[in-house]
């Protein structure tokens, strides 16, 4: 009896110890250490980094880890660049890169690795490695570095190529267009770029975003920036390039667009601004055709507004000084995409309130409408409510402009008042047989406590023909701009709450807005200079900037 029980305790302390194993086996996984967070190291390179007197047709490049290459293609670089692309290879922990062409003599190479390299299992990054060497009896150590960015909003540019040439070089203008640099870089996310193993000769930069990827500015939309004069990497002084990227506008005057756009609608589009265009008919017009021409505020779009179903087609002569010659006969019988008769949609009516119902100061209450108005009339059930007075057969409104393409408010208004008004259905009519629908408008006129104001002393450079001071929000939109051409206190008011920015175009063309650049003309675009501060506007405050912009 006692030899069983020993047995039966021996046996439950087996099956515990065994169930307890088990438990300490399954419970928690190792964690393997801290995360590596090192980007792969050299520790062989053959021949070696630097080397001279290359006469091989490839390199190995050895690292500590394993690795991946990323797009080696986009993002490995070789300068001077070769015409044929390198072969480049990955064969455990070596990268193997070798050569389809002969190299030149007596010349510094340099490959660029950028963001191909990254260790196999975290993915760090060995950003812009560079591997030099020479086939001749030294290595050019000089370098320039810089940043690409859009010359009109100045953000950097990725993925732009930069290019040196040689200044003693012949048709050094031209070679953009015709000719690979003789040296290369490649911008990163950053617009930064760097051009390394540079022999001791002043250079041409050019940078260029590159559509058919062959290195030549031979396409009319890419892109390109270029500095009007020539760079030494041994100067001292020389500071890291700012290139201000830009895509060159045709100068020759074309009629892009002549069309019915809706019924109704024809619409003209000239590449320029085109003020003094002759559009006409030889055909006479019946007066029920209502023909109204309006234009954009650049002269470069015109529109022809008319009555529809009053003639089937029209004869339209478009001139333009010698340039522009065009006769056509248009079809006015508007359908959509799928071929359909549209039908009329209601008047589209927009008005000059700000914020939440502010009438700004001195300003009347204006509605615009998507197209001519040919007929008003007011209907008895409007409303005009004053505070809690209201008041029926009184609202009243006047053409603001000679198209009849806005309309103000006739009754006063004055500030500390809350207004109301309704507008019945049917009231205002188009030339196109289109109406309003209903229209509610709760506003007020904006108190002096409740806007501010902003004034700042600047000062053009010397010789500059005109500057334009612009006022933008927080995204870029333009708020308010004045135009100057000496040193003037610049003051924009009636602003409403709201942070604000301040820039200045150097407009050196005069035509009051910014330029772009041409390269074929040697034309860089014009300077756009953001004040350093941000400004924010409080109601009732004025900002009052004591310090001049000197620009």
């Amino acid at each position: 009896m006692i030899h069983k029980l020993k047995y039966l305790v021996f046996s439950l302390g087996l099956l515990l110890t065994a169930f307890l194993a088990q438990r300490c086996a399954n419970a928690v996984a190792p964690t393997g250490g801290p995360k590596d967070t090192t980007p792969p190291v050299v520790v062989a390179a053959v021949p070696e980094n630097q080397s001279t007197h290359f006469i091989g047709k490839k390199i190995e490049i050895t690292f500590d880890e394993f690795i991946t290459l990323e797009n080696a293609n986009q993002n490995v670089m070789i300068s001077p660049p070769l015409k044929e692309k390198l072969d480049i290879k990955l064969k455990n922990k070596t990268v193997v890169v070798k050569f389809k062409e002969n190299l030149v003599p007596n010349t510094t190479y340099t490959i660029n690795f950028g963001s191909a390299i990254k260790d196999l299992h975290e993915g760090n990054p060995f950003k812009d490695y560079v591997y030099s060497f020479s086939t001749g009896d030294h290595i050019d150590t000089l370098s320039i570095t810089g940043k690409v960015v859009d010359a009109e909003t100045m953000k950097p540019i990725e993925n732009v190529y930069v290019g040196l040439y040689a200044a003693d070089r012949d048709n050094l203008d031209s070679l953009p267009m015709t000719t690979a640099p003789n040296y290369i870089s490649k911008t990163d996310k950053e617009g930064q770029f760097s051009l390394n193993g540079l022999a001791d000769k002043s250079y041409r930069v050019f940078a260029l975003k590159d559509a058919n990827a062959n290195l030549y500015f031979d396409l009319a939309n890419e892109a390109s920036a270029f500095l009007d004069m020539l760079v030494t990497p041994s100067d001292s002084t020389l500071k890291p390039i700012t290139l201000r990227m830009f895509t060159e506008v045709d100068s020759t005057q074309v009629l892009l667009e002549k069309k019915l756009i809706e019924e109704g609608l024809l619409r003209f589009v000239f590449r320029h601004p085109a003020k003094d265009a002759v559009i006409m008919t030889p055909e006479m017009l019946p007066d029920t055709f209502n023909l109204v021409t309006t234009h954009s505020a650049a002269y470069d779009t015109v529109w022809w507004y008319f009555t529809p179903n009053v003639k089937d087609s029209l004869w339209v002569q478009v001139k333009y000084d010698t340039v522009i010659n065009d006769s056509s006969r248009y079809s006015l019988k508007f359908k959509d995409k799928k071929g359909r008769n549209k039908k009329p949609e209601p008047l589209k009516v927009k008005n000059n309130l700000i914020g939440r119902g502010a009438l700004v100061h001195d300003d009347t209450l204006t509605l615009t409408f998507s197209e001519p108005i040919v007929r008003y009339a007011m209907r008895d059930s409007a409303v005009f409510k004053c505070d809690t007075l209201v008041f029926y057969d009184t609202l009243a409104f006047e053409p603001a402009d000679e198209q009849g393409m806005k309309y103000r408010l006739v009754n006063p208004v004055a500030a500390d008042v809350s207004y109301h008004i309704e507008i019945p259905d049917s009231v205002f009519f188009g030339i196109r047989n289109r109406t309003n629908e209903a229209i509610k408008l709760d506003f007020h006129v904006v108190n002096d406590d409740e806007y501010g104001n902003i004034y700042i002393t600047v000062m053009p450079p010397k010789g500059m023909k005109q500057v334009v001071v612009q006022l933008t929000n927080e995204s870029g939109k333009v708020v308010k701009e004045q135009v100057i051409t000496k040193n003037s206190e610049v003051m924009f008011d009636y602003l409403m709450p709201a942070k604000y920015k301040l820039r200045a175009i150097l407009d050196a063309d005069g035509n009051g807005k910014w330029s772009t650049g041409n390269y074929h003309r040697h034309t860089l675009p014009e300077t756009i200079i953001d004040y350093i501060n941000v400004l924010d506007l409080k109601a009732g405050w004025d900002i009052d900037l004591s310090d001049p912009w000197e620009l």
